[in-house]
């Protein structure tokens, strides 16, 4: 009887693991990130303007090493100063971004778990971030 219990206990935590690993796709950064990215932040950490040495317009331009703390950590978002300037309060002067409005809170949850599950940001063209010029 013992080993019934402890078969369906089993059981139900597998199932259990299983529902939550279903609840939660991985971030993709083409669909979700991207986006983000191209609308708030590439407008100043671009090739042109590179504000914070940073620029956000690849995978291997946001990955550089910078003489500040790394852009982005991967798995370590609380070690991410991409992440971390967009939790500071407005009125601190690294909080990101710099001008204009906050990044609402689900776009930084976003962030940070996509920099968590190892900020995979792909080659290529479909890893190019554009910076959108805005329409006056």
């Amino acid at each position: 009887m013992k080993m019934k219990h402890i078969a369906a206990l089993v059981a139900c935590l597998f199932l259990t693991a299983a529902v939550h690993a279903a609840e939660d796709p991985p971030v993709d950064f083409v669909k979700q990130i991207k986006p983000i990215l191209a609308d708030r932040c590439v407008e100043c950490h671009n090739s042109e303007t590179i504000f914070g040495e940073l620029n956000l317009q690849s995978r291997e331009l946001a990955f550089r090493k910078r003489k500040l703390a790394p852009a982005i950590v991967p798995g370590e978002p609380e070690k991410s100063m991409l992440y971390l300037a967009l939790t500071l309060p407005p009125k601190d002067k690294k909080a990101m971004p710099a001008t204009g409005h906050r990044i609402p809170k689900d776009e930084v949850s976003l962030i940070r778990q996509w920099i968590k599950e190892g900020a995979k940001w792909p080659e290529g063209k479909e890893g190019v971030v554009s910076v959108q010029r805005k329409k006056s």
